[in-house]
């Protein structure tokens, strides 16, 4: 069973008791790959438009077994975007601690609230 608390999500599609769980050393290895600075853009975008590379690299790195170990090798399920999204929930419960529909929810009314109480941000003068 995941544990939302160790930022986990369930993955039954690739066997029983397999999860999806980002840890440091995961994150390390894909911002080592893609670049550090804007690696969670990239995987945001990327895994939201189901790229291949993304997905694949993500599942590398964050894809469990029911012992809690990394797995190598797995078919993957079809259709993608159900796998899609349960990559960007363990990627937004590791860094933002919330699944990737609560944070994104949040962010835009966070930015909307932002430019209603300053209407000029970003005019110039």
């Amino acid at each position: 069973m995941a544990n939302k608390f160790l930022a986990e999500v369930e993955a039954e599609e690739f066997g029983t008791g397999y999860t999806i769980r980002l840890d440091m050393d995961g994150m390390a290895r894909l911002e080592t790959q893609f670049g550090e600075f804007d690696f969670a853009h990239k995987l945001n975008y990327g895994l939201a438009l189901l790229s291949a590379v993304y997905l694949q690299a993500f599942l590398a790195v964050a894809l469990r077994d029911a012992a809690g170990n990394v797995v190598k090798t797995y078919d993957m399920p079809l259709p993608l975007d159900g796998v899609g999204k349960k990559c960007l929930d363990a990627f937004s419960l590791f860094r933002y601690g919330k699944d990737h529909e609560t944070w994104t929810a949040e962010a835009a009314k966070a930015a909307k609230k932002e430019t209603t109480e300053n209407p000029t941000k970003g005019t110039k003068a």
